[in-house]
């Protein structure tokens, strides 16, 4: 119930800001952004093992990235988008998410086998419910990921680890882009995952049972609610930093009887460096 009125409050919240904003011409002008963009991204994180995980640890990343933003295939930091279709109410696209391995000195998993990096991917729906604007946007999205975990010992090995899915409701806001270099993004969202994700993290097997951790079995279900908030500001024209947190509450996921579940509220911090080192002098409408 308690996490049921957190819900009814993110989603009255987000729905004023973007219902009772006094509407201006800026916000329904065009933006426009190069067609491609190339650069590295050095990102930080602090971040718990796992959902439900007591332990936190740090990581740090320096990636490449591409931005391209054609007319039916656009790649941008929301995924792979537009390619199966795209009208003023509904779009789709490619939804990619990932989590780190599980550090090998997690208290509560000792002794147990290790957990790799989980890729996921699949198909997602946008619903601009108030219809689209091209500075402000509010829309549920529905995505449904395979994931799959991955592992380098002795090549790159995959192996399918079940299903997760989403349903999120997310507010955009660029009415400072023009004049200020800023972006905002809330997002609010509920989890789900099958009964071979959560086994995945959240089982224990008869020959890892000890004293302090009994044998459990996973099932298939609603796996937590999360709320997020992330900005980028540009410095200059080439060079941008972000911030983003999310807060994972856990209460009345289907696996929280997990022993190997210790925390019902988890928090996720992160900052990111961008560089853009070339791009395209071919200028297209941008709504990312």
């Amino acid at each position: 119930m308690k996490t049921l009125k957190i819900i009814i409050i993110v989603w009255m919240l987000i729905y004023m800001c973007a219902s009772f904003n006094t509407p201006c011409r800026a916000e329904s002008a065009v933006i426009k952004e190069p067609l491609w963009e190339l650069g590295v991204v050095g990102t930080g994180a602090y971040m718990p093992h796992y959902r439900g995980s007591d332990e936190y640890t740090g990581w740090a990343l320096l990636l490449p990235f591409i931005i391209y933003r054609g007319e039916f295939i656009r790649a941008t930091r929301e995924g792979v988008r537009g390619i199966f279709f795209d009208s003023d109410h509904f779009e789709s696209s490619i939804s990619v998410f990932g989590n780190p391995p599980v550090p090998d000195d997690n208290e509560a998993r000792q002794g147990m086998s290790d957990l790799d990096a989980l890729f996921e991917i699949g198909p997602s729906l946008k619903w601009f419910f108030l219809g689209r604007n091209p500075v402000k946007k509010l829309y549920l999205m529905g995505s449904v990921r395979a994931a799959s975990s991955i592992n380098f010992d002795g090549g790159m090995n995959l192996e399918y680890q079940g299903f997760n899915g989403e349903l999120d409701l997310i507010y955009h806001d660029r009415r400072f882009y023009k004049s200020h270099g800023f972006k905002y993004f809330l997002k609010a969202g509920l989890n789900m995952a099958d009964q071979k994700l959560n086994s995945y993290f959240y089982d224990v097997p008869a020959m890892y049972v000890t004293p302090e951790r009994s044998a459990y079995k996973s099932n298939g279900g609603y796996a937590g609610f999360s709320l997020s908030a992330s900005m980028q500001k540009d410095i200059t024209e080439n060079i941008s930093i972000g911030l983003y947190s999310r807060w994972d509450n856990l209460n009345g996921a289907v696996y929280t009887d997990s022993a190997l579940v210790r925390e019902d509220n988890n928090f996720v911090a992160g900052c990111a460096l961008i560089w853009k080192m070339a791009r395209s002098t071919r200028m297209v409408e941008s709504d990312e």
